[in-house]
């Protein structure tokens, strides 16, 4: 499995924290490499506040890094940097991971999206890949 950045999103500091990001939790947990090869699709990560986005283009063998929006996203999750940070905290329940919806970080995340803070677009068109974004993500 691999974390590449495409060629320019070396530049962007979202893109390499977020490919950090996944790299130590595909070292830590090697269960998740299992998730990453049934991922594929297209999602954009953007940062309003930052005014940085960046797209994860997954393919079954890893996933690429992109500077900015690339193609036509499956998923597309908008909102502050602290929202989107705050996601990757989110508490998990039991074997599959499921977020646990009493958590702290649960909590605070569902507030965001009903106070539309933290959007997320496509998430009924493609729902496992959103929940496996989620795991991917998870720095449990």
């Amino acid at each position: 499995m691999s974390v590449t950045l495409a060629p320019g999103a070396a530049d962007n500091g979202f893109a390499s924290m977020l490919a950090a990001l996944i790299a130590q939790n595909l070292d830590a947990h090697p269960e998740l490499r299992a998730l990453l090869a049934h991922m594929e699709g297209r999602v954009a990560i953007v940062v309003e506040d930052a005014e940085v986005s960046v797209t994860l283009q997954f393919d079954r063998v890893g996933v690429t890094l992109h500077d900015g929006i690339r193609g036509i996203p499956d998923v597309t999750i908008r909102g502050s940097a602290d929202d989107i940070t705050r996601t990757s905290r989110i508490e998990r329940l039991g074997r599959l991971g499921l977020p646990d919806p009493r958590g702290v970080h649960a909590k605070e995340a569902l507030r965001a999206l009903r106070e539309r803070r933290l959007r997320i677009y496509g998430a009924l068109g493609s729902p496992l890949l959103l929940a496996r974004l989620t795991r991917l993500l998870s720095v449990d």
